[in-house]
């Protein structure tokens, strides 16, 4: 089975889950589309998984690492991990969500915290939630519908690492709804660099707190990143499996200033070339 067929039905079997859970990634909700705009069915063997990406490019190497998951959701790319005999650290601040990650919990590896995390640490931090979808619980009311919920504390990823011994991490995912520079800028890649570093960019959730896409794809590139950037079309509406557009490297222009998407970063060298060759079907 080459590649692109190996990546297609590892994504086929997301997309069972995708429609009706929305994942914590490639399904997270952004700006939607205009009322008017014609609604174009996406054809799921056509939409990249970028978590899936990020599994094939570690399960190459063959031996269990250290992932980071911010914003865990229900699991969907904690549990990929797990099953390579990876250690995994989990936030996930809102309470909906934590049955289903206690029973993950149940494994030895995952380490759940139900804080948020960002650039310093608060306490008492209002945390809002949306019955658009569960996908959008965030530290940042960017849609109408969101309502506040529980406060939450905030730590950061600099202060986790020290207290649970950690100083060697491969994969940091984030997932944080608008809060993605914030987690960023509060690990401490002076001394820790993962491998690959994932995280959303979208305007429409980020532009009222100070940082835009380009913002979020500077910094990882300062970081000494080599940076490509996943652009999703902009939401039709919530509940359905939705439209990706191209994957392509970074520093680019949206192709549509609504779009949304995620940013993958990884080292240059050896994780690079590898990454390159996961993706050229999708470039």
């Amino acid at each position: 089975m080459g590649l692109r067929q190996m990546l297609a039905r590892l994504m086929g079997e997301r997309d069972q889950t995708r429609e009706g859970s929305e994942s914590a990634v490639a399904t997270a909700t952004a700006t939607q589309a205009a009322p008017d705009a014609p609604e174009i069915k996406p054809d799921p063997s056509k939409n990249i998984d970028e978590s899936a990406l990020a599994e094939e490019l570690f399960r190459a190497d063959g031996k269990p690492g250290v992932m980071i998951d911010v914003g865990a959701h229900f699991g969907s790319t904690t549990k990929p991990f797990l099953a390579m005999g990876w250690k995994v650290i989990g936030f996930e601040p809102d309470p909906k969500k934590h049955n289903a990650l206690k029973e993950i919990a149940q494994d030895p590896n995952f380490t759940l915290l139900t804080c948020a995390v960002g650039d310093k640490p608060q306490e008492g931090v209002p945390f809002f939630t949306s019955q658009e979808s569960t996908g959008i619980a965030s530290l940042v009311p960017f849609r109408e519908t969101h309502t506040e919920g529980p406060k939450v504390q905030i730590r950061t990823l600099r202060d986790v690492l020290v207290e649970l011994g950690e100083d060697h991490i491969d994969y940091l995912k984030i997932d944080a709804e608008g809060f993605d520079l914030r987690v960023l800028e509060g690990f401490p890649f002076e001394s820790v660099k993962p491998r690959a570093v994932m995280c959303e960019f979208e305007d429409g959730k980020t532009n009222n707190i100070g940082y835009s896409t380009h913002d979020l794809g500077k910094y990882l590139q300062d970081l000494g990143y080599n940076v490509y950037m996943s652009e999703w079309y902009p939401i039709v509406r919530y509940g359905i499996t939705h439209r990706w557009r191209s994957i392509k490297p970074y520093p680019c222009e949206l192709a549509d200033p609504n779009g949304w998407g995620n940013f993958v970063a990884v080292l240059p060298g050896e994780t690079d070339e590898l990454f390159q060759k996961i993706m050229r079907p999708w470039a």
